[in-house]
Parts: structure tokens; C-alpha cells; sequence
């Protein structure tokens, strides 16, 4: 169950840190990959963060989305 909850909070983490730099197509998509790599442990968050990237992010980096997910999910 506390494995569960460090995830969470790691996605929400990770979310907001894309944020931050999504004024930056290459700042995003280099802290993606970081994070992409983080969470590559968890398949299920993994997937929750490629969603929520693709939903929020996935018009203007696109590109980037795939490349960062493309051996990860």
C-alpha cells in the first residue's frame, strides 16, 4: 500500500514539474524522459503518465510524447 501512495505522489510530482516546463520543447521533453525512465518500474503509472501527457501535452509535443513512451508502454 505505501509502494501505491510513493507512486501517486511521484506522478503528481512528475505532472507538475512538466508543467513547469512545457513553455520548452526541449526542457520538457528531457525532464519526460527522466521521468519516463522513473517510473518505467510500474507499468500502471507509466501508462497514467503517458495518458495524462498525451491529454494535456500531446498536441504541441506530440513527437516528443512518442519518442519518450516508445520502449515503455
Amino acid at each position: 500500500m505505501f509502494h501505491i501512495l510513493i507512486l501517486i505522489v511521484m506522478l503528481e510530482i512528475s505532472k507538475s514539474i512538466l508543467v513547469r516546463y512545457s513553455f520548452n520543447k526541449d526542457l520538457f521533453s528531457s525532464e519526460l524522459k527522466k521521468l519516463v525512465l522513473l517510473m518505467g518500474s510500474n507499468p500502471d503509472e507509466s501508462r497514467n503518465l503517458h495518458e495524462w501527457c498525451r491529454d494535456s501535452y500531446g498536441k504541441k509535443y506530440g513527437k516528443e510524447i512518442r519518442h519518450a513512451f516508445k520502449n515503455h508502454i
